[in-house]
């Protein structure tokens, strides 16, 4: 009875594990976006992670829409890095266009959602 018990929890187990998502760089890219509807205005989020490692991140609010593109890289297989590339333009940092986060983690809920800040961006075709 005992081995019985123990077979089926190793088939249980094997079974789940082998069905578990495997999110790769491949899967993960596409264009993803969120529109969050606030009592006074609305931001809006938009990502696009490429194939080449590259992005580009927009934010729209109310005065200003922030923006950045640089390289992004997996940590371990649940969360995303990106890294902003510096602006040559010394004065792009004066702008409403100007990102002052650099850097920023993007937590990988599925192969269709992510989650940036307190944000869930889903897929876009």
């Amino acid at each position: 009875m005992k081995k019985a018990t123990v077979y089926i929890i190793f088939m249980l187990v094997s079974f789940f594990s082998a069905n578990a998502q495997k999110i790769d760089q491949c899967t993960i890219c596409g264009k993803f976006y969120k529109l969050v509807k606030g009592k006074d205005f609305s931001t809006s989020y938009t990502l696009e992670l490429n194939a080449d490692s590259t992005f580009k991140l927009f934010i729209r609010v109310f005065d200003g829409s922030p923006q950045c593109q640089g390289k992004w890289k997996f940590m371990g297989d649940k969360f995303v890095i990106l890294n902003c590339s510096e602006d040559d333009n010394p004065y792009q940092m004066l702008t409403n266009g100007y990102m002052s986060q650099r850097n920023d983690t993007i937590q990988i809920i599925s192969k269709n959602k992510i989650r940036f800040n307190d944000a869930v961006l889903k897929r876009k075709d």
